[in-house]
């Protein structure tokens, strides 16, 4: 059967044509720059940490099995499978099973990448804080890599019509496995882990593949698990481009009901209380902010070294005021905001004043965090007030920029 020869090839390329078009967007310049002095700001952190164990400490294996259980976690297995494929595809089931080892394996790139870094990250901990030497540590990352690929056959057999028991037997097995394994290799024997691996996932994965000889696939499950599988990606996207088909979910807040109350029902505050309810409500943009709030303030009590510390949060405060802009056009293709008889510059305005006590309460939670953190020193109050200039500048100068070059561009 050509067509179906041609099935996987033909989805693989446009799966990933369509992860690089929107790759482009979340790896933007602005990002690039922030992940850069983020990473800078990690390393040099876990450089001085490092510099504080000389030898190996009996805490040392326990702070690697969960950061390696974890690294397990990453990647699911992407069948591609379409909700059309269930009526053409049906009446050839017996050749799928080519398509979805093709999946199995494709799906190995995104997890292999991430234990391998994580793996990467862990080494120097590994090698000065436990007994593990580097050809054992090595035989870990083989054995972390096989296990995975070990994973990824059991998520694929769930795909077909096997009890849930006996399902659920499998996911217990493998983390039983897995955490035993792992604590085995990070305390010294990673040549041990590497063999029982090796010969317990041959064992598993012959054992799967004759099974799945009798068994049929479970086409509405199989779908329904690739579908929240890629509507899961697509949120991810929508954060940094507008994804057809995909929009942010809605949530009261009631707890905030009281600062929409202030401003509702004032002709002259018609898009301030527009935009503040679409800030609050609409978690495509508040969760943006939020998540910048959060991780700026971790990072205010993990990073000492203040120029690092100061880049890091004026660079968050920027990216937090720029990943908002879209705000302004949100409701843009409203039909009663086009009518509704309200002079255009009062949007600009109203949109800037909202945007601009965002990014003040953002400089007022890291600012209280970093008199806690600094205890008052005057690196403290100069991070302080450095955030507040960008803040200033960002509101008064790059944001009328931005909005009028947008309103000449319409």
């Amino acid at each position: 059967m050509h067509k179906f020869d041609d099935l996987w090839p033909t989805r693989r390329r446009r799966h990933l044509l369509k992860q690089g078009k929107y790759l482009q967007y979340v790896f933007n310049d602005h990002l690039m720059i922030a992940l850069i002095f983020l990473a800078g700001a990690l390393a040099y952190w876990y450089s001085q940490r490092l510099r504080l164990i000389t030898t190996p400490v009996w805490w040392g294996p326990l702070v690697l099995l969960p950061i390696l259980l974890l690294s397990l976690t990453t990647g699911r297995l992407a069948t591609l499978l379409r909700p059309a494929d269930q009526v053409f595809l049906l009446p050839a089931e017996h050749e799928l099973r080519s398509y979805l080892n093709h999946t199995r394996i494709y799906s190995l790139l995104v997890p292999f990448i991430a234990i391998l870094a994580i793996v990467g990250v862990l080494t120097p901990f590994a090698l000065r804080a436990t007994w593990i030497n580097w050809w054992n540590w090595l035989l870990v990352l083989v054995a972390l890599l096989r296990l995975k690929d070990v994973q990824l056959s059991i998520q694929l057999a769930e795909r077909y019509d096997f009890e849930p028991s006996l399902k659920r037997q499998w996911e217990f097995i493998f983390w039983s496995f897995s955490t035993v394994g792992i604590l085995v290799g990070v305390y010294g024997w990673g040549w041990l882990f590497a063999l029982l691996t090796l010969v317990a996932s041959i064992f598993a994965q012959v054992w799967l593949a004759h099974q799945l000889v009798s068994r049929h696939l479970l086409w509405q499950n199989a779908i329904a698990q690739e579908s929240q599988r890629q509507s899961v990606i697509n949120r991810f996207y929508n954060l940094f481009v507008d994804i057809p088909g995909i929009s942010g979910k809605i949530k009261r807040r009631r707890w905030l009901d009281g600062v929409l109350k202030l401003i509702a029902g004032k002709n002259s505050m018609a898009y301030q209380y527009l935009y503040s309810r679409a800030l609050i409500r609409r978690t495509d943009y508040g969760n943006i902010w939020l998540r910048f709030c959060i991780v700026s303030l971790l990072l205010i009590f993990v990073i000492r070294q203040p120029v690092i510390l100061l880049l890091i949060l004026l660079i968050f405060l920027f990216l937090t005021g720029y990943q908002l802009l879209p705000l302004y056009h949100h409701y843009d293709h409203h039909a009663l905001t086009q009518i509704y008889p309200i002079d255009p510059h009062k949007q600009r305005h109203a949109f800037s004043k909202l945007l601009r006590q965002t990014l003040l309460v953002e400089w007022g939670l890291d600012s209280m965090a970093l008199v806690i953190s600094f205890q008052g020193q005057l690196w403290g109050w100069l991070i302080i007030v450095a955030a507040l200039i960008v803040v200033v500048g960002f509101t008064q100068a790059y944001l009328p920029f931005r909005l009028q070059r947008k309103q000449k561009g319409n």
